[in-house]
């Protein structure tokens, strides 16, 4: 609206941005589905290993003048078994199939070689009944 320059962010700030994301390494596949179905070795289901030695190990900052995190209670300082305590949450992010607050990349859909195969369970099947407590 002013006709100046808006400042955002520097090359400087996406560098440091970028570090949060070193020392991950995909999981190596498993027969029985990455190499039958895509016929690759690239595991895109299971979580990816971080490497320790790999990571950058210094504070990433924010654009605003703090650090990523800062304002969080680190695990060690929270109190024993904090996560049973009266008032404490819990936020299943996984209780359906396609979940809300859970993404897969676009190239999951739009790439046939990667379309991931979702087990559905007969309703009258043992393994259906016990794990809905049927």
């Amino acid at each position: 609206v002013t006709g100046n320059p808006l400042e955002t962010y520097t090359n400087e700030d996406i560098e440091s941005f970028a570090r949060a994301w070193t020392g991950f390494e995909r999981t190596g596949a498993r027969g029985n589905y990455e190499e039958v179905r895509t016929g690759t070795a690239d595991n895109r289901l299971d979580p990816m290993r971080i490497i320790p030695e790999w990571r950058d190990p210094f504070p990433k900052p924010h654009l605003n003048g703090g650090f990523i995190g800062d304002g969080y209670l680190l695990c060690k300082d929270l109190p024993a078994q904090s996560f049973l305590k009266k008032g404490a949450g819990y936020r299943l992010l996984g209780g359906k199939s396609s979940p809300e607050l859970m993404k897969d990349p676009t190239f999951f859909a739009e790439d046939a070689t990667n379309d991931i195969l979702r087990v559905v369970l007969d309703e009258t099947s043992d393994l259906y009944q016990r794990l809905s407590n049927g």
